[in-house]
């Protein structure tokens, strides 16, 4: 399995709790399929992680991390046409 790409779509900051939720869009190749797969995660952040990585780039690893832990459960995925 490799993810091909990442983007975050639709970021919302909730104020009273101080965290970002967003919908991270994968693409991942897995090795025995001819097309890539679509796969959207739903993460959350903090807001602000003072001497952590970008607020973008904190949503995106927790994404490829919860995609990673377990790949088969992403009920949103869809094939790319």
């Amino acid at each position: 399995m490799r993810i091909l790409s990442a983007r975050v779509s639709r970021a919302t900051r909730n104020r009273q709790t101080g965290r970002v939720e967003a919908i991270v869009v994968l693409l991942v190749e897995h090795p025995g399929l001819t097309d890539p797969q679509i796969v959207r995660q739903l993460v959350s952040a903090p807001a602000r992680a003072p001497g952590a990585a970008s607020l973008r780039d904190r949503l995106i690893s927790a994404a490829k991390l919860g995609f990673a832990a377990s790949p088969r459960v992403n009920r949103g995925a869809r094939w790319a046409a």
